[in-house]
């Protein structure tokens, strides 16, 4: 089964139509709905929506990335020996 292609549509009069072929809903006028192709082109075709474009994806200037300000651990204790920590053991 190929993949179903949705338009987005913005109504310019209130119409009444069936994405699933089942069921009817009312698509009301200024307002702006994604749809199947097939219930698109019928809108489109009778002028009751006009297609609108997808507009290019705006993003904001965030500046730079803030500083690292992560604080280096400092390193473990060693005893007389050298060794890391306490006197365990041998």
């Amino acid at each position: 089964m190929a993949p179903r292609s949705f338009m987005k549509l913005k109504m310019i009069r209130t119409s009444y139509g069936s994405p699933d072929g089942v069921q009817v809903e009312e698509y009301k006028k200024g307002e702006t709905y994604d749809m199947r192709e097939t219930l698109a082109v019928i809108f489109l075709k009778e002028g009751w929506a006009v297609k609108v474009e997808k507009s290019p994806r705006k993003t904001k200037d965030h500046g730079t990335a803030p500083e690292n300000k992560t604080v280096k651990a400092k390193a473990p204790a060693r005893n007389k020996s050298g060794r890391i920590g306490g006197s365990h053991g041998a």
